[in-house]
């Protein structure tokens, strides 16, 4: 849609121009039951300082379990 409206080299993603949606903030969800990285997510870590834990569908186990931030 916005290709269309811009053009094909003017369009450009906001998650890639954003400043405070680096890559210092990706984190990585792990499934609670498998222990595989299903996820990728932004935390902003300047208000949120416990770890994020979501309920999510992994499609290894195939079933919603709980999936939570692992460390880099």
């Amino acid at each position: 849609m916005v290709e269309r409206v811009l053009g094909k080299n003017e369009a450009v993603s906001p998650i890639l121009t954003s400043g405070s949606m680096s890559q210092d903030n990706l984190i990585k969800m792990k499934c609670g039951k498998c222990k595989r990285f299903n996820y990728y997510t932004f935390k902003n870590k300047k208000k949120v300082e416990r770890a994020i834990t979501l309920k999510k569908f992994c499609k290894w186990c195939r079933a919603h379990t709980e999936h939570k931030e692992a460390k880099k």
